[in-house]
């Protein structure tokens, strides 16, 4: 399925290529970036419901998606002993549905009408099919020599971006596709705020389960003091402090 991917991204960049002339291309580029910023916000938005709502009983996600997020609080680097299928598969198959809806009949002739939309969602769907390999990356003490080029250079989140959001109590830089949207979103409150309106129409707390306070004694790094609890909307009193563990700190 991710070779399948692989060969749709591409197929489908070769049509953009194809359809965009003279002027377009200023179009194009504003769009393939647009659609790498909402991929961003995509998987921050999914890492965010993750880490702060439900938990392992929770119906349908619960076992699967909502787990895997909070266990990988408490291992951080376990995440680095999955191989490139378990590490992409599922997100390739979601970005093969993705490209095959693109290239029906019916989306196709719009897309083909609007090289702008059509960049656009495809940048969309290709960078956030990577996420889940970015994150990875992100962990890793040693990755590719490009791939440590563009974590360098920001294009890529990185480990020293990243090793915040590891930080207890574990509630900002969501985003984990480039990064380039968590000082925006963490500056101006917006998961915060998103997490007031959730509370205040349902009634839920979030972070109710406060995933983060289990450290795990094989990631074991750099002591830093956090507060007992997450600080819950609207209300940032701290507890006294404790020590834990932040693994991505050494060597970041």
């Amino acid at each position: 399925m991710i070779v399948l991917a692989v060969a749709l991204a591409g197929w489908h960049a070769i049509r953009i290529v194809a359809v965009t002339r003279g002027a377009e291309w200023a179009e194009v580029a504003i769009a393939l970036l647009a659609g790498v910023l909402l991929a961003d916000l995509l998987a921050g938005g999914v890492h965010w419901a993750c880490d702060t709502w439900g938990d392992e009983r929770t119906r349908w996600l619960g076992r699967s998606l909502i787990k895997s997020f909070r266990d990988h609080h408490h291992r951080p680097r376990a995440m680095l002993e999955h191989d490139w299928v378990e590490v992409n598969g599922e997100a390739a198959t979601a970005a093969v549905g993705g490209f095959v809806l693109m290239a029906l009949s019916g989306p196709s002739l719009v897309l083909l009408e609007h090289p702008s939309w059509y960049a656009f969602a495809w940048s969309a769907i290709g960078a956030s099919a990577s996420s889940n390999q970015i994150h990875q990356w992100a962990h890793a003490h040693a990755p590719p020599p490009l791939v440590r080029t563009l974590q360098r250079g920001g294009l890529l989140l990185s480990r020293r971006r990243h090793a915040p959001h590891h930080r207890p109590p574990c509630i900002d830089r969501y985003c984990i596709t480039t990064g380039w949207m968590n000082p925006a979103l963490d500056r101006i409150g917006f998961w915060r705020a998103l997490e007031r309106v959730f509370s205040r129409a349902t009634g839920v707390t979030p972070r109710a389960h406060e995933f983060h306070r289990v450290s795990h004694a094989d990631d074991a790094g750099p002591a830093t003091r956090i507060p007992d609890r997450a600080a819950s909307p609207g209300n940032r009193r701290e507890s006294p402090a404790r020590l834990v563990s932040n693994p991505l700190e050494e060597n970041a």
